[in-house]
């Protein structure tokens, strides 16, 4: 887990970044790729992404912060996994 609030958005941010990424890059080396299904992990990973921000901000009103966040974390880092592993269906 990230020291900070601010990191753990950073790390989100870069995370998320990177799987888009990584669908422009497989869609850009291999032309058989279905658009529309890149398309689809595309904006899952920015939902994603909106949703995850808006839940470390509203950690800030937990009462077990450390738990919240380790638990945020895990959240995902299981999401970033299932967006991996959709990108290399593809």
């Amino acid at each position: 887990m990230a020291n900070s609030i601010k990191d753990f958005k950073k790390d989100i941010n870069y995370v998320f970044g990177e799987v888009i990424d990584e669908v422009n890059y497989k869609q850009l080396v291999n032309p058989d790729v279905d658009e529309d299904k890149a398309a689809a992990i595309i904006e899952e990973a920015v939902t994603a992404y909106e949703d995850f921000y808006e839940k470390i901000n509203a950690g800030r009103k937990a009462e077990n912060k450390k738990a919240y966040y380790k638990e945020l974390t895990q959240a995902v880092e299981k999401a970033v996994k299932e967006l991996v592993d959709k990108i290399n269906a593809l």
